[in-house]
């Protein structure tokens, strides 16, 4: 890249010790002072009595190095010309002799160059004689971040609650002189920061406000490369990196649900009664999946109730898959697992929604019919978080015709309408049905007029409230109470 200035000017030349010459430019010049290395180019000013303006070409020194600079100057007009290169002395307040002349050539280029001012005259003794002024800056601007020997983050820096990142920078200095009053103008260069790093979900506080300290209190849980890029008004970029070893851990874990229907394990199981599926009841067995990061114990805390009641468990693995079987229905639990890295940092993960158990329930459908079709062939009934039940079913005469002592309600099929477990098909006709359960939420179903009730309504199949069917069955396949009452067995469907 080259940069060039434009320069056109009517000047007065000081040599050496205050010898001075008139020089007049008898026509409009386009003298040019270019670069090919430098890396910006400005324009100075001066104080007040001065109204000049001269470019100021930087060359940046990256990593401290010294790359010193390059200058050009050409005059487009038709023939050869002289050109001849002073440096401004400050002590002596004006130029020393010139350091490079080119005799009889179109352009001239000038390299090695330290910091200061520069003049080139160029002339033909023909008519034209003019003089360009142009700055050198050597540019060591440059940042820090306070780190080890290593490149780690200092271990005073961070703890298990705040990581705190220092960073300097070292802006350059712009000093130039001029050339008319001789003042020396100094003035430091304006620079912008900026902190990032090599994770896309951190967020760092007063990232471009403040350098030192720095301070995040939500440290990363994951190890993390931290930037300081830092640029300078004249568009130098410096950058210094810091490693931090994360000392953090996130807690974090998920839960599945053992279907007691399919017997196996469902995120997505609900409270709902569905017809090929299992449901949130008592007992349920839950299965927690770890998915925490960088953690290396685990304290796990199943069940914590104002009574005192505390289940724990500990696991160092993160593949270790944990189980609890909460057996209580009809209540809500709050599991949550504390994770600790090896560095003593802990973490704590709740579930968004509590796990609820949901209460006993029993509804009692009140017809079946066992006739091998595959549709409704069992006397099986709805039903959530029980701990045991007991049916029995009896004729019109009061004869039992099917009794069970139910420890495992997932484990009954049903009654198929068979007498007592035999190949002997139970008639079509009523039955009386009398449910008795208790569940895990402490409701016990049953009716403590069985007998009496029994006794009044035997063979009366207007013992159900509300509207019935021609067939004595009601609208929606249900008994109306909800665990006595009559059973309707067909084998044909005939008027079903």
């Amino acid at each position: 890249m080259t940069i060039a200035v434009a320069v056109d000017k009517k000047c007065v030349l000081g040599w050496g010790l205050g010898l001075m010459f008139t020089l007049i430019s008898m026509s409009p010049t386009v003298a040019q002072v270019s670069s090919a290395t430098a890396d910006h180019v400005d324009t100075l000013t001066y104080p007040p009595g001065n109204p000049d303006r001269d470019p100021l070409f930087v060359f940046y020194q990256p990593n401290q190095e010294h790359i010193p600079g390059t200058l050009s100057a050409s005059y487009p007009g038709p023939g050869n010309f002289n050109f001849d290169w002073s440096m401004y002395n400050p002590g002596l307040g004006g130029f020393d002799p010139p350091f490079r002349s080119d005799v009889g050539t179109t352009s001239s280029s000038v390299s090695n160059l330290e910091e200061g001012g520069y003049r080139v005259r160029v002339w033909n003794g023909a008519g034209t004689d003019t003089t360009m002024m142009s700055w050198v800056m050597l540019n060591h601007f440059s940042d820090s971040v306070v780190q080890t020997q290593d490149g780690l983050l200092p271990g005073y820096r961070y703890t298990c609650d705040y990581v705190s990142l220092a960073g300097y920078v070292f802006p350059d200095n712009l000093v130039y002189y001029d050339p008319v009053s001789k003042v020396t103008i100094t003035r430091p260069v304006d620079f912008r920061f900026k902190w990032t790093s090599d994770n896309p979900d951190l967020d760092i506080p007063n990232d471009t406000i403040v350098l030192r300290p720095n301070t995040s209190y939500k440290p990363p849980y994951q190890d993390t490369e931290y930037y300081l890029t830092a640029t300078d008004e004249f568009g130098m970029t410096d950058i210094d990196t810091v490693f931090y070893e994360s000392i953090q851990t996130k807690a974090e874990f998920s839960v599945e649900y053992l279907d007691k229907v399919t017997d196996e394990y469902d995120a997505d199981l609900t409270g709902n009664w569905e017809a090929e599926k299992g449901s949130l009841d008592a007992r349920l067995t839950v299965r927690f999946l770890n998915s925490s990061l960088n953690g290396a114990t685990f304290e796990w805390v199943y069940l914590d109730t104002v009574g005192g009641i505390k289940e724990v468990e500990t696991t160092y693995d993160l593949e270790t898959i944990t189980e609890f079987i909460y057996g209580t229905a009809n209540k809500y639990y709050e599991p949550y697992m504390v994770s600790i890295s090896e560095e003593n940092c802990p973490d704590t993960f709740r579930l968004a929604e509590a796990i609820f158990v949901v209460p006993s329930q029993l509804a009692i459908p009140n017809v079946f019919t066992p006739n091998g079709d595959g549709t409704n062939d069992y006397f099986v009934f709805k039903h959530q978080s029980l701990e045991r039940c007991k049916v029995t079913i009896m004729d019109r005469t009061g004869k039992v015709v099917y009794k069970r002592k139910i420890e495992n309600i997932y484990s009954w099929d049903g009654w198929d309408g068979n007498m007592h477990d035999s190949n002997r098909r139970a008639p079509e006709g009523q039955y009386y049905f009398v449910v008795e359960a208790m569940g895990y939420d402490g409701v016990e179903y049953q009716d403590p007029n069985i007998i009496e009730q029994w006794k009044l309504n035997r063979g009366n199949t207007s013992s159900s409230t509300g509207t019935t069917n021609p067939d004595g069955t009601n609208p929606d396949g249900v008994s109306q109470t909800l665990y006595t009452g009559w059973l309707y067995l067909y084998r044909h469907k005939a008027g079903y």
